[in-house]
């Protein structure tokens, strides 16, 4: 494997055998990864202005207008390692766990996770139907009866914490699944016949 660095681009260089692939990757320079991981979030305040918008400052340091909040793993650490990016999507912070922060700013950025990562919990299983790969959902959630699909449940069906599921349209909507032996005995059965 080699590399190539063009600025922010790299041109990453596999060969197996006689193949070669390359692709590039958007990845910062060595000083920006330094000032991300040098902020000290004790120092880090998240809010929302008049508008409802979300902003941070860094005490003593700088504001942000704009605050984009993103997780690096929604499913296996939904509350550790969350990007603090700039309206440009810049990455300034990375806040490695929410409860190294202030009360308010923990706040803020839960209720902004919960409207981004906004996920609808699967009460009840009304059918489930597969042609070509394509599973046709109708279920009961806690936000009302929704239908849905998916396609290739390999690629759209993810574990979570303690055994439920994070089923994944193909619109982008989330769906959480239960355990099965949490579900009643006809959607554990439709469940069943597509997993």
């Amino acid at each position: 494997m080699s590399q190539e660095a063009h600025g922010h681009d790299v041109v990453v260089r596999t060969s197996v055998g006689d193949a070669t692939a390359s692709r590039e990757l958007q990845v910062p320079h060595l000083e920006e990864v330094r000032d991300i991981l040098a902020v000290d979030v004790s120092k880090l305040r998240v809010f929302r202005d008049a508008r409802g918008l979300v902003r941070a400052t860094i005490e003593g340091d700088r504001s942000y207008l704009k605050a984009k909040l993103s997780r690096a793993f929604p499913l296996s650490r939904p509350g550790q390692y969350i990007g603090v990016a700039d309206a440009h999507d810049k990455q300034f912070a990375i806040i490695r766990d929410l409860d190294d922060l202030d009360p308010e700013s923990k706040r803020v950025i839960q209720d902004e996770l919960a409207r981004r990562y906004f996920t609808a919990l699967i009460q009840r299983v009304l059918d489930v139907s597969e042609l070509f790969g394509v599973v046709r959902w109708k279920v009961m959630t806690n936000r009302g009866p929704r239908e849905f699909i998916v396609r290739g449940m390999g690629e759209s069906v993810f574990e979570m914490e303690g055994g439920h599921l994070l089923v994944v349209d193909v619109d982008g909507n989330r769906f959480e699944l239960p355990r099965l032996d949490e579900l009643d005995r006809q959607s554990r059965a439709l469940v069943e016949k597509v997993m």
